[in-house]
């Protein structure tokens, strides 16, 4: 198992809705009113809560699938637009809230680390940029990573990364990199991809969902992963 935190620098990638900022009602009513007005049914909130954190096109799928529909991909594109209209909108009336603990952590990464501190997420450009500079964020971060409709999964999403960070200067691989997010979809694609996978308990995905996807370390926040990191220090590695 990957050393967390050590003398090596780490490229930090976090996912945005329910790890940087509270997930939102808004958002899950956008998705609701997607699948109403682009696909013609009703999507119970229960059936897509589990699958956020997949990339758009395979939120769409899977959800569609459950409720025993059958979706052109040709409409995918009309369908984004929708959602993404609904949560701009949305984030006018009512800005992303921050997390506890997120801004100590992304500057103790940065400042007393000098590790590189980005995020990959299965947002948007159109929503994920008003989320980070509306919470002030998007300064932070030295590599964003948003979803579009030709990646295929959130592995790619963490390769984009890396190659962004090596831009940088980076120096590290797969194995430097640690992937943080609330859902189990982090989780396995930080395995699949080779990185260090960190589960936050923030989302809207239950811990012990989280905890059988297998993360390296399980948190109930970014708060508390601060605190194991200025306790512990160098020495500092997940448990498992």
């Amino acid at each position: 198992m990957p050393n967390v935190l050590s003398h090596t620098r780490r490229l930090w990638l976090f996912d945005i809705d329910g790890t940087l900022v509270a997930p939102s009602e808004d958002q899950l009513n956008a998705w609701v009113t997607t699948f109403r007005e682009i696909f013609g049914f009703e999507a119970a909130p229960a059936t897509i809560t589990p699958h956020l954190g997949l990339t758009f096109a395979g939120v769409v799928s899977a959800v569609a699938r459950i409720h025993g529909q059958a979706v052109a991909l040709s409409r995918i594109p009309e369908a984004l637009a929708v959602y993404t209209r609904h949560v701009r909108e949305a984030l006018a009336a009512r800005p992303a809230r921050l997390l506890p603990g997120v801004r100590e952590l992304l500057d103790f990464l940065k400042e007393q680390r000098g590790d590189v501190v980005g995020v990959v997420t299965g947002n948007f450009a159109e929503e994920g940029e008003p989320k980070l500079a509306g919470v002030g964020l998007r300064r932070l971060l030295d590599v964003v990573v948003y979803s579009d409709l030709a990646t295929p999964a959130r592995d790619n999403l963490i390769r984009q990364a890396l190659n962004a960070a090596r831009t940088l200067g980076f120096p590290g691989g797969f194995s430097d990199t640690v992937v943080v997010g609330d859902s189990v979809h982090d989780v396995k694609s930080a395995r699949r991809a080779g990185a260090v996978a960190i589960a936050v308990c923030t989302g809207l995905t239950p811990p012990d969902r989280l905890r059988e996807a297998g993360p390296d370390l399980l948190v109930p926040d970014l708060a508390g992963l601060l605190a194991s990191l200025r306790h512990a220090g160098a020495a500092w590695v997940p448990s498992g």
